[in-house]
């Protein structure tokens, strides 16, 4: 009978190496785990602030665009004004009484509602500037700054001219001896101050041109420094606009006038207030 072969030798395995191997492979593997979840974390994290970056990069830069836009409207309105002042300004002075020339008065009078910008965006901008500042990205700070300073100088300015005209207003009608004319509306185009105030519509035209273009080419200059192309911008105006606008129709306030009180449905006074 053939001696069956002897198996070879095994070093025994000492219990405390297996223990110090799970040890390394547990503590490598929980390592592993920690890194794993962590840098995950992290990841996710630095998206999310790259996200609300751009996100309040849009809005800021949308905000500037509709302000611009809000510039286009005036300069129209303004330019308007200053065809209906020419016309104004034609009339000869001994004819302001005329009956003929009484539609061209009241269509030409203008009329001035307060100005004022939301400053929302803004605040948002200002609460997240640090952010900015731990990026190094200064000169889109000082050039965003560049443009609420310039918003907040138009704003002064169109309030400024609204101040003006009301105050001119108000001291010509409670001093209506102090003017020719029988009529308020002749009694102002009689008024030299007056006179000079609609001869300003074409430079008013003008300042709000180039108050837009001034704000665009600023807003141009941020949209570089984040990388924000024009179409996004566009994209998220509209966006914004169609999010912003009301499914139904605005009521007025006078949709909320109750019907006048007839006098003949009240009760009797005492019964009503039991005196």
């Amino acid at each position: 009978m053939e001696d069956q072969p002897l198996p070879p030798d095994v070093q025994p395995v000492s219990s405390s190496g297996k223990f110090r191997k799970t040890l390394l492979y547990t503590f490598l593997g929980t390592t592993m785990s920690i890194l794993l979840t962590f840098g995950t974390s992290q990841l996710v994290s630095q998206h999310r602030k790259v996200q609300e970056r751009k996100l309040t990069a849009l809005m800021v830069i949308g905000n500037i665009e509709k302000f611009a836009q809000r510039m286009d409207l005036f300069a129209a309105q303004m330019a308007w004004r200053d065809t209906m002042a020419t016309y104004l300004l034609y009339i000869p002075l001994d004819s302001l009484d005329a009956p003929g020339y009484a539609t061209i008065m009241a269509k030409g009078m203008p009329s001035y509602v307060a100005f004022t910008y939301d400053k929302t965006v803004e605040n948002v901008f200002s609460n997240s500037i640090e952010t900015w500042k731990n990026l190094g990205n200064f000169a889109f700070i000082n050039n965003v700054g560049n443009c609420f300073a310039t918003m907040k100088t138009i704003e002064g300015k169109y309030n400024e001219q609204l101040t003006n005209y009301v105050n001119l207003v108000e001291n010509i009608k409670h001093n209506p001896d102090d003017y020719p004319g029988e009529t308020p509306l002749s009694r102002y185009l009689h008024c030299e101050e007056y006179r000079i105030l609609l001869s300003r519509y074409r430079e008013y035209t003008t300042m709000y041109l180039y108050f837009a273009d001034k704000i665009r080419t600023l807003n141009a200059v941020n949209m570089q420094l984040v990388d924000i192309s024009e179409e996004e911008i566009e994209q998220f105006v509209h966006e914004y606009d169609e999010i912003a606008r009301p499914n139904g129709p605005i009521k007025k306030m006078k949709d909320f006038l109750p019907p006048a009180i007839n006098h003949d449905s009240l009760p009797d006074f005492h019964a009503w207030i039991g005196y």
